[in-house]
């Protein structure tokens, strides 16, 4: 199964999330590729902190993508693709490769305006690829405030399905990604652990 996570904004934690989604995958027992297609590499900076090997990683930042990915992903029961964030050829690409693509929102106004252009592009290579579905997935909130309540009734204006599980701001995120670790291994009985478990088999099922 291909899955994309997709979001022309910045600063969504499109790569963390993406990191942690393949461990906790990997976890699970599952073979799973991580594609960096950004190409800044952060996820290939990531793995060079600590020569994490809990997944394979490969950074291939083409407009190819779509063309390859059988190659790619030939022997994975998962192949996560991080896209980078801007709307271009290689965004194209990736969701035309992907069965599964997760839009990462931030829980601010600024965060959900600014995705209508990834979910506009979306909606244009389901008509090429009629396989690919869609989902939303609150990302960063802020435990207890009034914003992070009221952000799941806000996206829902994009007509999306969006994952019951909403990954909150922790600092154990920021702490893993430092030590070159995904949460699950740097603090596996965390709330951030939970989350990204739960986040996990909602993918799974």
């Amino acid at each position: 199964m291909v899955i994309s996570l997709v979001n022309q904004k910045g600063g969504v934690g499109k790569t963390t999330l993406s990191i942690n989604l393949s461990a906790c995958l990997a976890d699970a027992g599952h073979k799973v590729l991580l594609i960096d297609a950004d190409p800044q590499g952060s996820v290939l900076q990531w793995q060079s902190v600590a020569g994490n090997n809990s997944f394979d990683v490969v950074h291939h930042p083409e407009a190819s993508i779509h063309d390859e990915i059988d190659r790619l992903s030939r022997g994975y029961r998962y192949t996560v693709i991080d896209a980078p964030p801007f709307t271009g050829d290689i965004t194209r690409s990736v969701l035309l490769a992907s069965k599964l693509t997760i839009v990462p929102i931030g829980p601010s106004p600024l965060d959900i305006w600014s995705s209508r252009e990834t979910i506009d592009l979306i909606k244009q290579a389901r008509k090429l690829n009629n396989k690919l579905t869609s989902k939303i997935v609150i990302n960063k909130k802020i435990v207890g405030t009034r914003i992070g309540r009221e952000a799941r009734e806000a996206v829902k204006s994009y007509r999306l399905r969006i994952f019951d599980t909403e990954i909150c701001q922790r600092v154990a995120y920021i702490e893993a990604m430092i030590a070159g670790l995904s949460v699950i291994q740097y603090s596996p009985k965390s709330e951030a652990s939970n989350e990204v478990r739960t986040f996990c088999q909602e993918i799974i099922k």
